[in-house]
């Protein structure tokens, strides 16, 4: 068996797509390159959960489908367990597996158990290690009961949870999940989030690479998380690492009504203020909106002018929280999402 120090690298991982365009049907196609991906590097260890986070268009599916042999790097290289993602795809396709959120990649009119004996097929898992294997991934995601039923009667978290069936059924060493909880109920994505942290990488020792979107999601599971912002890797360590390096130890979170842009750029300019994000919130009191405001600042001392300021500037404050920072507050820090 050959040596490796990492179960997943990248080295200087680069995509780049080609965009044609033809002004108004006419005329001739003006080409342009897309870097999806501007040379990405990182590792990932032996029974490891690191997560992959960005915002829409950063790289993360790019990356994953690298990895997982679905596309070509246009430059740098990668490895799975050591082997080369390029030259030796069907090696790695041996050893990997897949789970997207969100998308149909199963069988409706085929039952559960059904559908996994026909992955198992794809993935040629012997056939005396069929029926035991299959019997085993519906009881140990809690389908034993409806495995013989129609996909299409399942839930939506029933679907998904089969879709976790499916990407451990070739036993994969690396386990590339994709927003595997996207769009999912509160209380199932919790189901799924246990399970993918207690039972796949605890007790199986599975390597497992996690996009998503939800930061708290990530807070709960990771071992440690990479930020990509624009195709590029801006920040990677543990989430505790990370929140030390950030500029500031403590954040500001105002829900506050009657906001102005005067206002909101004056916050900026106060000592000990050292950035102001205004982030998306859906909600009002008393018939007026409510504006979430992240504010970092150097020490806890400086609250008590934050506030002075925004008395003076007639902005009600509806509430306060004083805090370290959360990865929410790191992803608006490095990816400059607001």
């Amino acid at each position: 068996m050959r040596g490796y120090s990492s179960a997943v690298e990248a080295r200087e991982l680069s995509r780049d797509y080609i965009s044609a365009r033809r002004n108004r049907f006419v005329g001739r196609k003006r080409t342009t390159v897309v870097k999806a991906l501007d040379n990405v590097s990182f590792e990932i260890q032996e029974g490891e959960l690191f997560g992959l986070l960005g915002p829409n268009g950063a790289g993360k599916t790019t990356t994953v489908k690298i990895l997982c042999t679905l596309l070509e790097p246009t430059g740098g290289h990668a490895f799975v367990k050591g082997y080369d993602v390029v030259k030796e795809a069907k090696h790695v396709r041996s050893i990997v597996n897949m789970v997207a959120g969100g998308e149909r990649m199963l069988y409706y009119r085929l039952t559960g158990r059904e559908n996994l004996t026909y992955f198992a097929d794809l993935y040629d898992v012997p056939r005396k290690e069929v029926s035991s294997r299959v019997n085993k991934l519906l009881e140990l995601v809690g389908l034993s009961e409806r495995g013989n039923d129609e996909v299409e009667k399942y839930s939506k978290g029933m679907k998904q949870r089969l879709q976790i069936c499916r990407g451990l059924i070739n036993d994969p060493e690396v386990l590339f999940l994709d927003e595997p909880t996207l769009g999912l109920d509160v209380n199932i994505a919790k189901d799924i989030r246990r399970f993918i942290r207690e039972e796949i990488v605890r007790e199986q020792g599975k390597t497992v690479l996690l996009t998503t979107h939800y930061m708290y999601e990530a807070e709960e599971m990771c071992d440690r998380v990479g930020f990509l912002n624009n195709g590029r890797l801006v920040a990677v360590g543990q989430p505790e690492e990370l929140k030390r390096k950030t500029p500031s130890g403590f954040s500001v979170e105002l829900m506050v009504i009657r906001l102005t842009d005067d206002a909101f750029e004056g916050l900026k300019l106060l000592k000990n203020v050292t950035k102001v994000i205004a982030t998306e919130y859906v909600g009002e009191t008393e018939g007026e909106k409510i504006d979430r405001l992240i504010i970092n600042v150097e020490s806890d001392k400086a609250v008590p002018a934050v506030l002075d300021y925004m008395s003076a500037k007639h902005c009600r404050v509806v509430s306060v929280n004083l805090r370290g920072p959360t990865l929410e507050d790191l992803f608006m820090f490095y990816t400059g999402e607001t």
